[in-house]
């Protein structure tokens, strides 16, 4: 809009000549409280020992709220005692302001004539300084904000009335959960702000949760754990592989359509098209150690420090282990996605390396904006060493040595090397650069139906997320018509039943190849 007729709209509202225009999020608010007035649920009175708890918090004035809320009236309608957990208070900037917390209020208002709704008390912050989670957790959002680790502590102690904050409502969120006796906690994200300390509190109570995580189009499920740190492919690995391990005629299937996926990943012709360049098989680097990294700030890589104190620690220790083995040969790549500018960090590792000129030559920083695929630099590597990227599990694929130092959501799937210890790391890194350690065949197979888990079971493809675009469709369609869906009958199941999402999808799928092939020896193997 020209600043002509910016000025000439802002008169005229002023004059009452035309109507104020609203606020997108006032104008989700109002949708959805149109919404919840048009359709009647079913009515509980008081909050009750082991009901289900929903989490209600301000997400940077998104639809997330209103998103819990219908999850929350389906489980309601699925005859579940449900317990609204209305959490208004601002932790890392969850909450934008006072006015979307009022507009969040008016839905709870409504809320109130179906489920008892209750909140932390102020009062109650006994334990806050016991809890054992929270300096990772503090730390980590702080690299969040600043989308790095580059400035993430001076940012902290710039803020300390932040660190207190998060510290007193922890305790306050524990006497919640540890009153409350509730059978399990759905949760939006897991590690950031407010429902970072939720999730916290109840891993120390023991208390079962589920988060989600989204986009437009695509929802992420995980049961006791972030779900951006895909807990569940753990658990369903090991249900899948304890019915296959004797059979390889049942991974067939699977292992071509993870190679399929591999391949269209490699081309750089996925859905985000990460790879500049397609992979080419007579273009491989002469790199002996390849570490893919990943973009730092988002929530797959929050809190899933291990080995080392950060990303910054891990890499120069490694580069000053590379000065101490002159034939060794290594490239540091920034993830892809860091070329476009929305998703750019604020770390430059590639300063670190500079730190290092007795490493020139034989140690690169690749940057994001060079046309080189990584594929083409795990072809030629001896080993490849991850953060928690999945190209770990795609270089096992590719007959290449993976060793880990962070806790990762395919360490126990059997193909990657996980030591305890830096000294152990280093070790594992010098066998295998020396030849030792090789993947075997079996290895290749785990990670293959590591990734079809991963890449087609973990991801529900689904039009039913708090993505504004989404919302804007489902807030205006019954329940009926939303939950008759194929994808989010899953997703109701996989969160009432407490069977991992990947678990489910890999069954629906499983049959689906079996009925493609008419074969009956493709049985429903999690049945």
């Amino acid at each position: 809009m020209s600043r002509a007729r910016l000025f000439f709209t802002q008169v005229m509202g002023r004059l009452k000549r035309v109507p104020p225009r609203k606020h997108r999020f006032e104008q989700a608010t109002e949708l959805y409280l149109n919404r919840w007035g048009n359709l009647s649920a079913k009515t509980q009175a008081s909050a009750a020992p082991g009901s289900i708890a929903v989490l209600i918090t301000p997400w940077m004035q998104t639809p997330v709220p209103f998103y819990s809320l219908e999850c929350a009236r389906e489980f309601a309608r699925n005859g579940k005692s449900v317990t609204i957990i209305w959490d208004p208070v601002d932790v890392f900037g969850n909450a934008s302001n006072a006015w979307e917390v009022g507009q969040i209020e008016r839905v709870i208002a409504a809320a109130r004539t179906e489920f008892p709704v209750v909140s932390p008390s102020q009062s109650t912050a006994g334990t806050q300084s016991e809890l054992s989670f929270l300096p990772e957790l503090i730390s980590e959002n702080a690299v969040q904000k600043v989308r790095g680790e580059i400035g993430a502590q001076e940012y902290l102690a710039a803020r300390p009335e932040w660190e207190m904050a998060m510290r007193r409502h922890a305790g306050c969120v524990h006497a919640l959960l540890q009153k409350g006796r509730f059978e399990w906690l759905l949760l939006p994200g897991g590690v950031w702000a407010t429902s970072g300390i939720y999730a916290g509190v109840a891993a120390e109570l023991g208390l079962s949760t589920t988060t989600y995580d989204s986009g437009p189009g695509a929802l992420f499920l995980g049961h006791d754990g972030v779900a951006a740190h895909f807990p569940d492919i753990a658990p369903v690995f090991k249900r899948v592989v304890a019915t296959i391990r004797q059979d390889a005629g049942k991974i067939r299937w699977m292992a071509e359509a993870a190679r399929r996926q591999l391949e269209v990943r490699m081309g750089g012709n996925d859905e985000y098209r990460l790879q500049p360049v397609a992979a080419s098989s007579g273009n491989a680097h002469a790199w002996d150690i390849v570490v893919p990294l990943n973009l730092r700030w988002d929530s797959a890589a929050l809190c899933r420090r291990y080995l080392f104190k950060d990303v910054t620690d891990w890499l120069s220790q490694l580069l000053v282990w590379a000065e101490a083995h002159p034939t060794v040969r290594m490239a540091i790549r920034q993830h892809p996605c860091e070329r476009l500018v929305d998703f750019r960090g604020a770390d430059d590792f590639s300063k670190l390396v500079a730190e290092h000129p007795a490493l020139e030559g034989r140690v690169r920083f690749i940057s994001a904006q060079e046309q080189v695929n990584t594929y083409d630099m795990i072809a030629g590597a001896k080993v490849v060493l991850p953060f928690t990227s999945r190209v770990g599990i795609e270089a096992a694929i590719l007959g290449k040595p993976v060793i880990l130092a962070a806790k990762c959501y395919y360490s126990g799937c059997g193909f990657a090397t996980n030591p305890t210890s830096v000294a152990e790391y280093f070790a594992a890194i010098e066998r295998t650069i020396d030849g030792k350690s090789s993947v075997s065949e079996e290895a290749r197979q785990m990670a293959l139906v590591t990734y079809y888990l991963a890449e087609c079971c973990l991801e529900l493809k689904t039009n039913f997320t708090p993505a504004p675009t989404d919302f804007a469709r489902w807030a205006s369609q019954t329940p009926a018509e939303i939950w008759a869906r194929e994808e989010n009958q899953d997703l109701l199941d996989a969160m009432l039943t407490r069977e991992p999402l990947a678990s489910i999808r890999y069954r629906r799928l499983a049959g689906a190849a079996r009925n493609r092939s008419g074969s009956a020896t493709l049985s429903a193997t999690l049945s």
